[in-house]
């Protein structure tokens, strides 16, 4: 029995450091929502002032600065996306959180690496986001032979 609390308050001990607070949870999961309702004043709340998106187009690696992205999500406003999300903590600690999330559609998935920071007021908030576009598999069997 002792041997049992022993090993269960170890585990809680050396995994507690990889659960993100509540609050950075939350960050992750309205940004998952913003994307998914296109609601760019949502995102607003979240994003650092200072927050930078990288993706690539080929082998160039662009950026865009959170007024560019707010932007442009401005002009979809309200556009439901047709997808699911998967939502995984890769590491946090008390100040920092990096957080991978995956918007699934049918035919690709756009992955997610969010580095979120506790700011002076003692806010989470998204400084960066490196997207990745992955095409998926088809998994339906090609019926022409």
């Amino acid at each position: 029995m002792l041997s049992a609390a022993l090993c269960t308050a170890l585990a809680t001990t050396v995994f507690a450091d990889n659960l993100p607070a509540p609050k950075a949870k939350n960050v992750i999961d309205q940004f998952a929502d913003s994307h998914i309702n296109t609601n760019a004043n949502q995102l607003s709340k979240i994003l650092s002032n200072d927050a930078t998106f990288k993706f690539t187009k080929g082998t160039e690696v662009l950026s865009q600065s959170q007024i560019s992205v707010l932007k442009q999500m401005r002009q979809n406003e309200g556009i439901k996306q047709n997808c699911t999300t998967d939502i995984e903590v890769l590491s946090s600690n008390a100040a920092l959180v990096m957080a991978k999330v995956n918007f699934i559609y049918e035919d690709f998935i756009i992955e997610n690496y969010l580095t979120l920071e506790l700011d002076q007021n003692q806010n989470w908030k998204i400084t960066r986001i490196n997207k990745f576009f992955k095409e998926t598999e088809n998994p339906r069997p090609n019926s022409k032979r």
